[in-house]
């Protein structure tokens, strides 16, 4: 009998191919995006996945690699139809922490950590790591780092390129790229494996990653404010700046995003009337004074900031709760804010098949979530048309949830033919033989 993968792969490392189970980890959470898997593997270690790519190269398999499988690009999703076996490398087992520098702040730790177990760990001892987001407890490390998450302190401490330090990676013919053990101050020359942020996956398998640390901020004090207008937000984001209080967060929902949010939730309305938008503003200090309208709320009491926050964070899921949604993550210049948004709402308020739509993001660094629901999931002439309009305000198809499968037809929007070149060349200089995450990021 002729030796199978299936069967190599068994005898190095944990493995799933009942094709119930492995159906499992196929479809994203969204619901939109569904591939093709023939086996799931669960590496615990870096020369397991070494192996598990040692064996996939030498049977003609395809690797398809998944964190948390929490974006909105079917970029951890294998696609449907592939003339190659499938393994999907669930990084989710590679959970160990490596090494903790609690003098200098910096954490070395499996990819498959989540963002929420990074977090309780540095915060008993003192520190945190600037990067959070809503789905902190699903969240990879690794994925953060393939897809340069951004989340809602980006104002404060930028996206996760500026919070990671090293890299140790699994190239496609079995050798570790790693720069994890290098002096914080190393200046020779190219930083090779850096170039794994935000490839998706694209270049090789993410196997531990060293974190930059800060302190936290230990009081703080979140308003939410409500707004009828963008332009009238703007005013309220530049008199916050204006303050001298460190902004660490300003976020916006809008009123149909509120609106579901109040239906589907246990959260008490905030006002009498939805306002057209509710903005969170987050400072540093106790306490603080900023001289909103009267009938804005704010607190300093962590479980009183712990519930405001609520309005925000479940936005995205209320809008999943919906069914079939698409769902574009989009950034424009923080003054266009205003002007995209009108041109965005006469987009979709007459396009035809779109019932519901709105937005919420992140106000100071012009990101915007964009949802609507009616058109069919394989149908995307709302979501071209979209990001045709991102692209006339110069703007970019994709804040922080990268290309994956779902925008690698639209890439050339905001992007250089030159650009798009020297990426595919990349691509092919780390993996030739298109062993990782084919038809991600780029068309194959």
């Amino acid at each position: 009998m002729a030796v199978s993968l299936i069967s190599t792969l068994s005898e190095v490392v944990a493995t799933v191919s009942d094709p119930e189970i492995v159906s499992s980890f196929t479809t994203d959470w969204t619901g939109r995006f569904t591939g093709h898997a023939d086996v799931v593997v669960k590496p615990e270690s870096t020369n397991q996945v070494v192996e598990v790519v040692s064996a996939c190269a030498a049977f003609g398999a395809k690797i398809q690699i998944q964190g948390g499988n929490t974006g909105l690009v079917g970029g951890s999703i294998p696609p449907t139809k592939s003339g190659h076996k499938v393994c999907l490398v669930s990084t989710k087992s590679l959970t160990t922490i490596l090494d903790f520098d609690e003098i200098s702040g910096y954490l070395t730790v499996g990819a498959g950590t989540t963002l929420g177990q990074v977090q309780e760990l540095v915060r008993a001892k003192g520190w945190d790591f600037a990067v959070d987001l809503a789905a902190r407890d699903s969240a990879t490390i690794g994925g953060l780092v393939s897809t340069n998450a951004g989340g809602i302190r980006v104002c404060a401490f930028g996206m996760t390129r500026r919070s990671t330090v090293g890299i140790e990676m699994v190239l496609a013919d079995g050798q570790v790229l790693s720069n994890i053990s290098s002096p914080l101050k190393d200046n020779t020359g190219y930083s090779v494996a850096d170039i794994a942020i935000g490839a998706e996956g694209t270049l090789g398998i993410i196997t531990a990653v060293k974190l930059k640390l800060i302190r936290p901020v230990s009081e703080t004090t979140l308003f939410l404010v409500p707004a009828q207008s963008m332009d009238g937000a703007l005013e309220l984001l530049t008199k916050v700046q204006s303050t001298g209080h460190q902004l660490l967060a300003a976020e916006y929902v809008d009123a149909v995003t509120m609106q579901l949010i109040l239906e589907q939730s246990n959260l008490r309305p905030l006002w009498r009337e939805i306002p057209m938008l509710t903005l969170l503003f987050e400072v540093a200090g106790e306490n603080v004074n900023l001289n909103f309208p009267q009938d804005s709320l704010g607190s300093s009491e962590l479980a009183e900031k712990r519930n405001y926050w609520q309005y925000r964070e479940i936005a995205s899921d209320t809008w999943t709760a919906l069914g079939k949604v698409h769902k574009l993550d989009v950034s424009v210049a923080v003054s266009d804010i205003a002007e995209f948004e009108i041109s965005l709402q006469n987009l979709l308020s007459t396009f035809k098949g779109i019932e519901t739509f709105g937005s919420f993001g992140h106000l100071a660094d012009g990101n915007l979530h964009i949802e609507f629901v009616g058109p069919a999931i394989d149908d995307f002439a709302a979501d071209y048309a979209i990001l045709k309009l991102v692209a006339e305000f110069n703007g970019s198809i994709s804040a922080e949830h990268g290309i994956g499968r779902a925008k690698r037809e639209y890439l050339s929007l905001t992007r250089s033919r030159l650009d798009i070149e020297i990426g595919k060349q990349i691509k092919s200089i780390f993996d030739p033989t298109g062993l990782f995450n084919s038809g991600v990021l780029y068309v194959d």
